[in-house]
Order: structure tokens, then sequence, then C-alpha cells
């Protein structure tokens, strides 16, 4: 049987265990299309059991609605394809709309957006619109806050007025991760970022400067987001007369990068340079020595930004911007008191 999310059943375990599809369960519960009698009373009968309570969000929209969303991330190419949180993130985004009767249409970044302008939003093809680190400069973005799209994003629009996103809070893992490798005797840490014009790198950036209690503030630019640039930018650093003695890269695959730099010069970790990432992905586990990482909650992302969304379609009273808790996972790379 599928499991419970949240501590509490879902429309997969009725699904299940009733013997039909999550469609059908959606429509027992929304009224917006007919089912067998018998069907339905099966089906309510097993939420009654399992205790399942369908949102309020996931019943049928008023009329005129599509209950259809676009879906936009600003990532491409290696970028998307090398992230792991992409991938656990449009897994859980398409699951949480699924439970609130919701389906995408993506929409590509940048110039290629464009022809997406005139059908969905000029031709009301969507209601509303869930955009994933977004870029201010995006054709499709602005056209959203033009025509005033119900829209949420995943990372802020920088430059933007937009109070409607979700994040993680990024100030508080770059405070957890310095604290950190200071307890462990890192003195000169080193911040490997990406040169992406997002709030997830904005806020990395600004929080590392923020948490840093003494000495220079070394921010490296890898050239983009791959191990191949992070172990360029690494082995320079590390070859320097003045070189940092630890890494806090904003993705784990940057992470691995600055790893195999400081092993291909003879470099101990942790004994003689620390490194942690960001993510938490199975990656972290599969290095040598394994990666400490902050640990980010892709279905608790795309909960929320769903869950926001659904309340400003509904014209409810919202809360927001919706910041999440991030965990530092302590593991050998950084263990240098151990």
């Amino acid at each position: 049987m599928a499991e419970a999310t949240n501590g509490r059943a879902t429309i997969f375990e009725v699904a299940e265990t009733a013997g039909v599809s999550i469609t059908t369960v959606s429509h027992v519960f929304s009224g917006k299309r007919r089912v067998n009698e018998q069907t339905r009373q099966r089906v309510l009968e097993i939420a009654d059991r399992l205790a399942y309570r369908p949102r309020a969000t996931a019943k049928a929209l008023a009329t005129g609605r599509t209950n259809t969303l676009a879906l936009q991330i600003s990532a491409t190419g290696q970028d998307l394809v090398l992230n792991p949180f992409f991938s656990a993130l449009l897994s859980e985004l398409s699951l949480a709309a699924i439970e609130r009767d919701y389906s995408f249409v993506y929409v590509p970044p940048a110039e290629a957006g464009k022809a997406f302008v005139e059908p969905l939003i000029f031709g009301r093809r969507v209601d509303g619109a869930v955009l994933v680190d977004p870029v201010a400069s995006d054709p499709f973005v602005g056209a959203l806050a033009q025509f005033e799209v119900p829209l949420v994003s995943i990372g802020r629009v920088v430059g933007g007025t937009s109070q409607h996103w979700v994040d993680n809070d990024h100030a508080a893992a770059c405070k957890k991760v310095l604290a950190h490798l200071g307890a462990q005797g890192y003195r000169r840490p080193a911040l490997i970022t990406v040169p992406m014009e997002v709030s997830y790198v904005a806020d990395y950036v600004d929080g590392f400067r923020a948490a840093l209690v003494a000495g220079e503030d070394l921010i490296l630019t890898a050239g983009d987001l791959s191990e191949r640039s992070a172990h360029a930018v690494a082995k320079e650093a590390l070859k320097s007369t003045n070189p940092p003695d630890a890494f806090f890269c904003i993705h784990d695959v940057l992470a691995i990068g600055a790893l195999h730099a400081a092993l291909e010069l003879a470099l101990q970790v942790p004994r003689d340079i620390g490194v942690v990432g960001v993510t938490d992905s199975s990656l972290a586990t599969r290095t040598n020595p394994p990666l400490s990482s902050v640990r980010v909650f892709p279905e608790s992302a795309a909960d929320a930004a769903l869950e926001l969304l659904s309340g400003l379609l509904h014209g409810a009273e919202v809360e927001a911007p919706v910041i999440l808790p991030t965990r530092l996972i302590t593991r050998r790379s950084s263990a240098r008191g151990s």
C-alpha cells in the first residue's frame, strides 16, 4: 500500500485500497463527474475507514476554471539534469497537484517561453502558475506579472514585488554550516557558487557573508553546476598561497568536484580540508568520504507551493512567503574533530 505523507491518509491509499484510479477518487469528492453509485459508496466507505480527509482545495473550482497550471523551471541543460533536487521536486509537485485536482503545462524558460504567452495567458488556458527559481527578465514570468495571473514561486523573483513564494531558509543553513565548520576547527572557509541569476544563489552568497564570524569572505564561482567546474575552481584555490581550509558548496554536485580536487592534490579530507554541500541527495552517501550536506525537503516545498496557489485561486487569505527549515547532516567530510 502507498505510504501516507505528512501523517495522514492520501488519495493514493484510498484509490489502491478501493481498486480504482486516483481520478475516480477525485471525482467522488469533487462531484465534477458522475461515478457509479456502487463505486462511489465503496470509495466513501474506504475513505472513512482510512480517515482520509480531502483538502478543500482539491474540490472542483468555480465554473470557468481549467484546473490547469503553468509550470516553469528556469534551469536548463546540465544545470537541470545534474540537479537531483529538481527531479525530486518535479515528482512531488506532480503528486501535490494531483491531490488538489490540478494538472500542469510545462513552459520552457527564456525566449522559448514567449510562444506560450498568447495561448496560455491571453487564451486563459491556465488558472495560475508555479515557477521554480524564476528569473525576472524571463518573458513568461513578466507576462504573468503584467496580466496579474495568480502565481507562486519556489524561490522568489529577484527584484520582484510578489510575496507569494516558498523557499528554504538559506540564511539559517549558512549559519548552521559555518558554526559546524568553526566547531571542527576550520578557520578559512570558502563558498563555491555558480553564476545563476536566481534567489537561491543570491541567498547563499548573502547568507555566507552574514554568517562569517571573522576573516575574508572567500566567494568562488564555478563556471556551471558541474563537478568539472567545481573541481577546477577548488583546485586553483587550494594551490594558492593562502588556500581555504573548508569548502561550503551550494550544491552536492559542486561539493563532489571540490572533494576530487582535494584528493587529487593529496590533501586528506577532513584533516586538511573540510567539505559541505547542499541538497543531501543520494550522492552525499556515495562519496569517499561521505559528504556532509544541508538536507532540503522538496516534498515540503511542493506541498506548500500548491497549497499557497490553491488559496490564491480560491480568494482565501494566505500567509506568505513560506520559509521552510533545513537540516545539516554531518558526515565524515567535515568531521575533523571525530
